[in-house]
């Protein structure tokens, strides 16, 4: 009797936790697509790309959609880097972002709209060596500051001496404002994810391989008076040269012939 209680428990257990389970799966296939944070002690920053086919007349608002809400920061600090749009047979949109990784999710959730995923790509770029290094270049300017600091506060600099070491100072303090620039750049790429959502259209492109012999006649037609116009068009341009030289060419043949006449003559 034990046993067969300890059974039954066991059985329940696990089909609650199959239930939970089936519970916390992502409502749309667009969600399926999560921000990477790195982990302790790595410096990882990571990369998302995720394409839809969608209705060309839908990409509009979807990708409004997102950009509202990553300007409203509506799932986290995030920032639009670049909007793409195009129409067409080929139509396609596209968004790129840095959002933190926990706005990842939502925002492919927004565009995804409930299309099924065409393509994900995640990436991550190891930034380690870049950050160890800008830290070593900010260290040593800055034990180098100190030192022409030292030097500057000195009583018995001459003129040059004190010119020439506030220019260096000035050179040093420009260094670092840069390094500090790059450092803050490192850290925001690796504390947030950067997001690419592609948009394309779902119908079939018409490649017009079958045209009748209508269209194909009325394409004969139109690239025979193209060329008609171009003809005249070139015609019209070499028409003053050739009234300019065909009187020239006239009076330069009367004169050879009087002057080759008048040697035969001469000759005779």
């Amino acid at each position: 009797m034990t046993r067969t209680l300890g059974t039954l428990l066991l059985i329940a257990v696990l089909l609650s936790a199959c239930a939970e389970s089936t519970s916390l799966r992502p409502a749309t296939p667009g969600a399926a697509v999560s921000g990477e944070v790195s982990k302790p002690g790595a410096m990882l920053a990571y990369a998302h790309e995720v394409g839809f086919e969608v209705a060309p007349d839908s990409m509009a608002a979807r990708i409004a959609a997102v950009q509202s809400a990553c300007n409203e920061e509506r799932f986290g600090t995030c920032s639009v880097l670049g909007i793409e749009q195009n129409t067409g047979d080929y139509a396609r949109a596209s968004i790129r972002l840095r959002v933190v990784p926990a706005g990842v999710e939502p925002l492919i959730a927004l565009a995804a709209d409930g299309s099924e995923l065409a393509e994900r790509k995640t990436s991550a770029e190891d930034l380690a060596d870049a950050v160890a290094d800008v830290a070593a270049q900010r260290d040593l300017l800055q034990r180098e500051r100190q030192t022409l600091q030292g030097y500057v506060e000195r009583k018995d600099l001459s003129v040059s001496d004190l010119i020439t070491l506030s220019q260096r100072l000035a050179a040093v303090e420009s260094s670092l404002h840069q390094l500090a620039q790059e450092a803050a750049n490192q850290r925001r790429r690796l504390e947030s994810n950067h997001l690419r959502i592609e948009l394309r259209s779902n119908v079939p492109y018409d490649d017009r391989s079958n045209y009748s012999f209508a269209d194909l006649w009325d394409l004969m037609y139109e690239s025979l008076l193209d060329g008609l116009f171009s003809v005249v068009e070139y015609g019209a341009y070499l028409l003053p040269l050739v009234l300019l030289v065909f009187p020239f060419a006239l009076a330069w043949r009367w004169a050879w012939r009087k002057a080759t006449g008048s040697a035969r003559r001469q000759s005779a």
